[in-house]
């Protein structure tokens, strides 16, 4: 029987169809989630913040899950840093890793229609993480939805493509420290540590004009705390 992406993720659903999620649904969800952060470990820390993040691997074996995504987030502040510190280093080159790796025991593949049926297809080669939905957890398992991005190759249009997923564990490991010093040294540390500080609040800096006003902030405090 074919499954609708309403009843299977309907955090996910405006990216297929044409629909607006009430309130109860987002509340239920975070209730869920944050009752069980801690099945979640780290990747409980970047729920919502990966958007836009690119796959620079992936890799499928029968019981593992693992992709390497650029870190939107603070590949964005590095811009800034670039930017305002007129750098010559190229965009290409401002590649922070973060690696996650799903303990798997299903994983599949799907598109999903205009009226929201999920088919499933063949893996397939994917350019861009977009948003997950945590479906349920418990003990022995967590299901994910996840939508990604597969780019058009030629005349052929790019396509949103849902994977869902049923894992164990979930193990991030965060490159990005080591990534920011072989690109920038030591030179922009307290830039960095001040975009960490931040983050971890839960400001949201995954939005250039926002990492300026960061940059602009943290300047200023140093004008008037020398």
């Amino acid at each position: 029987m074919t499954k609708n992406i309403i009843n299977v993720a309907p955090l996910l659903a405006d990216h297929f169809v044409d629909i607006e999620i009430d309130a109860n649904t987002f509340e239920e969800n975070e209730k869920l989630v944050t009752e069980n952060a801690h099945r979640l470990g780290l990747y409980y820390k970047y729920l919502g913040l990966l958007h836009d993040s690119w796959f620079i691997g992936t890799k499928i074996t029968a019981n593992k899950l693992t992709i390497k995504l650029n870190d939107f987030t603070t590949h964005v502040f590095s811009e800034v840093i670039v930017d305002k510190k007129k750098l010559d280093i190229d965009h290409e080159k401002l590649v922070f890793p973060i690696l996650i790796e799903f303990e798997i025991t299903n994983l599949t593949f799907n598109t999903v229609d205009e009226n929201g049926e999920i088919q499933k297809i063949r893996s397939t080669s994917i350019g861009e993480y977009l948003y997950e939905h945590i479906i349920s957890i418990d003990n022995e398992k967590i299901e994910i939805g996840l939508v990604v991005w597969k780019d058009g190759i030629g005349n052929k249009r790019g396509q949103h493509i849902l994977l869902l997923i049923t894992a164990k564990n979930i193990t991030v490991t965060e490159l990005q420290d080591d990534a920011w010093k072989e690109i920038f040294g030591n030179a922009y540390d307290d830039y960095y540590k001040y975009f960490k500080a931040q983050l971890a609040t839960g400001r949201y800096l995954s939005d250039q004009s926002l990492c300026y006003d960061l940059y602009e902030e943290y300047e200023q405090q140093i004008f008037t705390h020398p």
